[in-house]
C-alpha cells in the first residue's frame, strides 16, 4: 500500500474519541441554540405608539396591541401601519436569531451564513449589524 503510514492504534483511537466528543459538543450547542431561537420574540411599535406587534423567530405573528389612537386611523392607514410594524418586528426577531447562532457557532459558520441569508430573504435586511 503506497502512501500508507501506520500510526499507533492508541493515537488513532484517541483521535476518534476527540472527534466524537467535538461532534457531541456541536450537537449540544445546536440543541441549545434551537431552544433559544424558539423563545425569540421580536417586537416593534409604530412611530407614535398607536400599535405594537410581536412575532416569533420565523416572523409568525404572535401578538398585536392597538391603542385607542390606532382605532381613530382609517382602515387603509391602520393596515399599512400593522404591516410595516410587523416587518420591523420580524427584522428584530431575525437579528436576535442570527446573534444567537453566531454566539453558538461563530460568525463565520455556514449555519450563521445560511440563517443570515434566510433573514435577508424574509425581511430584506442583511441580518448583520
Amino acid at each position: 500500500m503506497d502512501g500508507f503510514v501506520a500510526e499507533d492504534p492508541d493515537v488513532l483511537i484517541a483521535r476518534v474519541h476527540d472527534q466524537v466528543a467535538a461532534a457531541q459538543q456541536r450537537a449540544q450547542a445546536a440543541q441549545q441554540m434551537r431552544a433559544q431561537v424558539e423563545a425569540v420574540r421580536g417586537t416593534a411599535s409604530s412611530p407614535r405608539r398607536e400599535l405594537s406587534v410581536t412575532v416569533d423567530a420565523s416572523g409568525r405573528l404572535v401578538d398585536v396591541e392597538l391603542s385607542d389612537a390606532a382605532l381613530n386611523l382609517g382602515a387603509r392607514d391602520l393596515s399599512r401601519m400593522i404591516v410595516s410594524t410587523a416587518q420591523a418586528a420580524s427584522r428584530d426577531a431575525g437579528q436576535q436569531a442570527v446573534d444567537l447562532a453566531a454566539a453558538a457557532f461563530g460568525d463565520d459558520s455556514p449555519v450563521v451564513a445560511r440563517l443570515r441569508d434566510e433573514v435577508q430573504a424574509r425581511t430584506g435586511e442583511d441580518g448583520a449589524q
